[in-house]
């Protein structure tokens, strides 16, 4: 591999051009013509030339720092999401500073305020919560932000989400369309919009449907396996169990899943479970888990190119995308139990 810079003088000889020529070839500019910029382009490529970022943001003032903070890198949702956010952030000549605020309040102000100081042009933030005064303050300042996955309880800013409320609609009324009619829900902290949402899709499709909502089955605890495993033990040793149980997220459906395992109970002959997300693990054969895809991919597109506009002047009313939900069907649900659709 050769790893000597390419530079602009180089290709200035390979295409008997002055360095200027070359430069405004590169930059698009309008005295140059359209053949003379795609020979340069297709000599600079051919030659693996690549920009200095550094020196181009001393002299457009400029740092092309993009910051990112997330629960935790560790959760597959998030990486996923990051590396969406982080590939198309370079096609638009932007780098990520991520960081992992691990839901500690103070972690993820001191971290703010390290990644402004390292002259980071604008933050993605995947993992507010529904009062979050940072980061309002900083919306309210003009400070470039998109808010992804999780938004705020006050509608401002730039936000990249999914139709949370009617995901959760679409898969509980999946449940009750075979025949579940006491349907638990073990959710993530009341503290963040996702579960908020969720909960919302989840008593509006039993209420459309004429079904009772039963505070005792509904349960709040953190997105991860234990909080499956321990709330799913307490749900089955009720004197009414649930006949299904919607999930928060796949992690928290994983942890029900091994609860129930323990229990001796059979997903889905005699609980179902269904989940939200779409991990990686959720189609595994032995897991088969029913869930609601959230396009990361899109999501992730989504919030680079909104905080590369904004930071570049190119969006001036307040950018508010709602993702589509897909609900995937798999053996968790037991759609095979019955001959009914939903």
């Amino acid at each position: 591999m050769n790893f000597q810079r390419i530079t602009i003088k180089d290709i200035a000889k390979a295409a008997d051009l002055t360095p200027s020529s070359v430069s405004r070839a590169l930059n698009n500019h309008p005295r140059i013509s359209r053949q003379t910029k795609e020979r340069v382009l297709a000599i600079a490529r051919k030659m693996g030339y690549s920009p200095n970022l550094f020196a181009r943001g001393l002299v457009k003032k400029k740092t092309y720092l993009i910051g990112l903070q997330v629960y935790d890198f560790r959760n597959p949702f998030y990486a996923e999401l990051t590396r969406s956010i982080q590939d198309t952030a370079q096609e638009f000549g932007y780098w990520i500073i991520q960081a992992s605020t691990d839901d500690d309040r103070d972690k993820a102000d001191f971290l703010i305020d390290s990644m402004i100081k390292m002259g980071v042009e604008g933050i993605i933030f995947a993992s507010c919560k529904l009062q979050d005064k940072t980061v309002e303050k900083l919306i309210d300042s003009g400070f470039p932000v998109v808010l992804v996955n999780r938004k705020l309880k006050k509608d401002i800013g730039d936000y990249v989400v999914l139709d949370n409320t009617y995901g959760a609609y679409l898969m509980v009324n999946h449940l009750i369309n075979h025949d579940y009619r006491r349907i638990a829900m073990i959710s993530g902290p009341r503290s963040v919009s996702t579960s908020a949402d969720r909960h919302r899709g989840y008593t509006q499709a039993l209420k459309d449907r004429g079904l009772k909502i039963d505070e005792e089955v509904i349960k709040y605890g953190s997105f991860s396996q234990e909080t499956g495993f321990r709330f799913a033990k307490q749900l089955m040793g009720l004197l009414n169990p649930p006949q299904a149980i919607f999930c928060g997220d796949d992690a928290i459906a994983l942890g029900a899943m091994k609860a129930l395992g323990e229990l001796e109970k059979r997903v889905p002959d005699e609980v179902a479970v269904v989940g939200f997300d779409d991990a990686e693990i959720s189609s595994h054969p032995l897991i088969q888990l029913t869930t609601v895809s959230q396009n990361l991919q899109e999501m992730g597109r989504l919030a680079a190119k909104t905080i590369v506009e904004r930071i570049e002047g190119k969006q001036k009313n307040p950018q508010k995308i709602l993702i589509e939900p897909q609900l995937i069907i798999r053996r968790s649900c037991g759609y095979k139990l019955n001959t009914k659709s939903g």
